[in-house]
């Protein structure tokens, strides 16, 4: 009988052991999830938060995602929100949804119809007043997370850091239209150089301290896609997979508006195929200053 309670005994011990051992197994990878590595956009997924909504205790933030090259498949990505003050990060509930529009734009031999998201987050843990949010893509099973550019400040979606950025003065101008009504894409006060994107259309805003020569500028402007059969015969016939609209800045600058104390070009964005990346800058035998970029994408649901 003494041999049969030892038995006993030890077979409970290796089942208690063998229970805090996958417990252990699970929490470790708790935290391993919960630990997240913010990184720069290196342009291999093209991403959209489209909406931010509060309803019952709960924010919503909208929007799509999905990797170049690859179909999209369930369980894709994470959205995380990180607080710029303090660097903590809140964690959401995604539902994936499906976006023929989506799909539709950026049509080629992948699916990306799964693209669309919406995030979910308590807002006992989140606040939309006086806090201020960097919206992060986790990809699924990575503890990296890519910089979004975009951000939620008083609650509102904005697309520069609002600790950092300051307004343009562009009160009494015409400028003030664009700005406050069209979606900044690249803010380089280092520079002295910003774009908006503004009904179709993106305009380069310099200030008094760019380097012009000469008082001119050459200005890259140059596109990739997913859709090379659709790019211009000259770069389909050099096998050029990218477009390239570049231009000097008095041949587009807008001269007969009231632009205050800023100069401003303006080029349209082509609609003869999908953008994935956009990347502008000053190139004089080597790159002065470069951004990459996506546009805010508009989609024709008709």
């Amino acid at each position: 009988m003494e041999k049969v309670k030892r038995t006993k005994i030890h077979g409970i011990v290796c089942v208690i052991l063998v229970v805090l051992i996958w417990c252990g197994y699970f929490f470790a990878r708790e935290i391993m999830n919960r630990q997240v590595v913010a990184v720069e956009d290196n342009f291999t997924w093209v991403f959209q938060v489209e909406s931010l909504s509060e309803v019952n205790g709960e924010i919503f933030l909208e929007g799509f995602a999905f990797e170049l090259n690859e179909d999209v498949r369930e369980g894709k990505c994470e959205i995380v929100l990180q607080d710029v003050d303090t660097k903590k990060n809140y964690f959401s509930e995604v539902k994936d949804t499906k976006r023929k529009d989506v799909n539709g734009y950026f049509l080629c031999e992948y699916d990306y119809t799964l693209s669309g998201f919406i995030a979910m987050f308590k807002d006992n843990e989140v606040s939309l007043n006086g806090s201020a949010y960097e919206v992060l893509l986790r990809p699924d099973g990575s503890r990296s997370a890519y910089r979004t550019g975009t951000f939620i400040s008083e609650g509102k979606i904005v697309y520069a850091n609002p600790r950092e950025f300051y307004l343009l003065d562009v009160e009494g101008t015409e400028l003030k239209k664009v700005v406050e009504n069209g979606i900044l894409r690249v803010a380089r006060p280092d520079y002295g150089m910003y774009v908006y994107q503004y009904k179709g259309e993106l305009y380069w805003v310099a200030d008094e301290g760019y380097g012009f020569v000469d008082d001119d500028s050459c200005v890259q402007y140059q596109l990739e896609t997913t859709q090379n059969d659709r790019l211009p015969e000259y770069r389909k016939k050099n096998n050029w997979d990218w477009d390239n609209l570049g231009f000097m800045f008095q041949e587009e600058e807008m001269v007969e508006e009231n632009w205050g104390r800023y100069r401003v070009a303006k080029k349209a964005l082509p609609e003869a195929y999908s953008i994935t990346k956009i990347w502008t800058g000053n190139y004089i035998d080597e790159w002065i200053w470069k951004q990459y970029f996506r546009p805010y994408y508009v989609f024709d649901n008709d």
